[in-house]
């Protein structure tokens, strides 16, 4: 399959309903202001993977779009759970708490979450601070607790990435290529996290790298880019 297409995508989709690429898709359609269809490949795929950030967090940004702050919030939270490190899941949850205004200390506990994934974060400092210099409590951002809820119907999956066994003692990024082809036009922090939930580190990287080009947020990238080598460690030491 050429990812560079979206029509082979649409046919891919089609044909596999069970594809863990069905947020690449859903992106493609969110993105060309097609909701509907953006919603519709989510609920689908969301049945083969109820637990996939890359599409739990695009159906949160189209109840999001839709108004429907309250159902936005809860996927949001259901994305860190599975996805602690989806430093823009957590932003997007600090803000719709703030529309929605949700009690000061449960702000604090999620801006403080932001900084343990971005401590460069201004709008995430700027809050902390503030709350601190208001409240005279010295700000403490090492160990955030996540606000997250219970989600009844989605239990937990311990599952680890779909990652090839390599017998060599040591692991190293790029014997986790795969043929897919990528193109700078569709490369997106979406695909990035399709990939890297699937073993697929090199792809991965390679899509950062493309995004970098395109001039996307360099911190964001960085961020990716740790993420992954830090996975690859933790493979080499198993």
């Amino acid at each position: 399959m050429d990812l560079n297409s979206q029509i082979e995508l649409e046919i891919y989709f089609a044909d596999h309903f069970d594809t863990i690429l069905f947020p690449v898709l859903a992106d493609l359609y969110f993105k060309n202001n097609e909701f509907n269809r953006a919603r519709k490949v989510c609920e689908i795929g969301l049945k083969h993977h109820k637990n996939d950030p890359s599409g739990l967090f695009i159906l949160a940004n189209i109840e999001k779009n839709e108004g429907n702050l309250k159902e936005a919030e809860k996927i949001l939270e259901h994305v860190i759970l599975y996805s602690p490190d989806h430093l823009s899941a957590a932003v997007q949850l600090c803000e719709i708490q703030t529309v929605l205004g949700r009690a000061k200390s449960r702000l604090l506990k999620s801006w403080k979450y932001v900084l343990s994934l971005d401590s460069s974060h201004n709008t995430a400092n700027e809050f902390v601070e503030k709350i601190a210099l208001t409240e005279n409590v010295k700000p403490d951002v090492k160990k955030p607790i996540p606000e997250q809820k219970k989600i009844k119907t989605q239990p937990v999956n311990n599952k680890k990435p779909n990652v090839k066994k390599v017998n060599s003692s040591s692991v190293t990024i790029d014997e986790y290529a795969d043929p897919l082809k990528v193109s700078p036009r569709l490369a997106t922090f979406t695909l990035v996290s399709v990939l890297k939930n699937q073993g697929l580190f090199s792809q991965a990287l390679d899509v950062l790298d493309a995004l970098e080009k395109k001039g996307e947020n360099p911190n964001d990238i960085a961020l990716e880019r740790e993420t992954i080598e830090e996975l690859v460690r933790k493979l080499n030491e198993e």
